[in-house]
């Protein structure tokens, strides 16, 4: 049976939507591109094959800096995880970056901050290790959102995965990965990234790497239930990206009970408003105590966020 949260101090009050502090509320998964990709849109779709599956469709929507600041406010949230796209050209993952950098930069004046991650292509590792050395020199907390078929990065070549890996641990970053479910419908964003192919990166990882699962992980969460696997996942959190599109309500209920403290509210903005996320994951069924965990404790407990001024009474 999944074991219970152990009884312990609330993070915050029991709570509603409405009442939460906008101080704890911390989005782990949006991306924000360049004016120019906004624009761009054909031309990018055609330089990757993996945007232009995603993009192609323009009523996909793009998000700049100056979009997401204005979700922000629109939902009251203290801290966003901003990411570009997870480009397959080191070029164009450098250009990115260097957007996601700068608008977390210019969102330390107030109106909620940016928490900048990078995106490197992991196959390509003395790009991939000079490029997170880079961003994290410039204020990145992570790397991320890495797209492992969409980026070419073979996850059973495990020397190599363990290269890249290591490069995280040493950078001190934190790793956000995509995954999908092995079973149920097609949609764009779908590809090989199952609970069992994304397992070599959380062995290589040894525990010493945090590492979120986007998606919920695509159902690893399950598999904890095994005394083996739970014991190798101690570090591994789950966002709840795009939930509404996967899973019924019940899921939040139930991640929150398979890997409790490691459950993190993801919007993927701009393809879900952030607005409507939060209204959703409050409109779930989790106590107070869990619901705080979800939209912002267990994210400040990982160390993001963590100059977020609490404004709550």
């Amino acid at each position: 049976m999944p074991r219970s949260l152990t009884p312990g101090v609330s993070l915050i009050p029991r709570a509603n939507e409405a009442s939460l502090p906008a101080s704890v509320r911390i989005d782990v998964h949006t991306h924000i591109v360049p004016p120019d990709v906004v624009l761009g849109r054909r031309r990018y779709s055609q330089a990757d094959l993996w945007f232009g599956r995603l993009y192609r469709n323009e009523r996909r929507v793009l998000a700049s800096t100056d979009d997401l600041r204005r979700s922000m406010r629109r939902a009251d949230l203290a801290a966003s995880v901003a990411f570009g796209f997870a480009w397959r050209d080191p070029g164009l993952c450098r250009a990115n970056n260097d957007y996601v950098l700068d608008a977390a930069a210019a969102s330390n004046g107030g109106g909620g901050q940016i928490l900048p991650f990078c995106v490197v292509p992991p196959g390509d590792l003395d790009f991939a290790a000079a490029e997170m050395e880079r961003c994290r020199a410039l204020g990145a907390l992570g790397v991320g959102e890495i797209f492992p078929q969409g980026q070419g990065w073979n996850l059973n070549d495990r020397s190599a995965v363990r290269y890249f890996v290591d490069t995280v641990r040493s950078l001190r970053l934190i790793l956000t990965v995509h995954t999908s479910e092995p079973v149920g419908h097609t949609y764009p964003g779908k590809d090989s990234t199952t609970p069992d192919a994304i397992w070599s990166v959380i062995e290589a990882a040894e525990g010493e790497v945090p590492i979120i699962l986007a998606h919920w992980g695509g159902g690893l969460a399950f598999y904890e239930l095994m005394p083996e696997i739970h014991q190798q996942a101690q570090n591994v959190y789950y966002d709840s990206s795009a939930s509404h599109l996967l899973y019924r309500p019940e899921v939040f209920q139930v991640m929150s009970q398979l890997a409790p403290g490691r459950v993190l509210f993801g919007s993927d903005y701009p393809l879900i408003r952030q607005t409507r996320a939060i209204r959703l994951a409050s409109q779930a069924g989790l106590a107070g105590q869990d619901l705080g965990a979800l939209l912002g404790g267990n994210a400040r407990s990982l160390g993001l966020g963590e100059t977020c001024r609490d404004t709550a009474p």
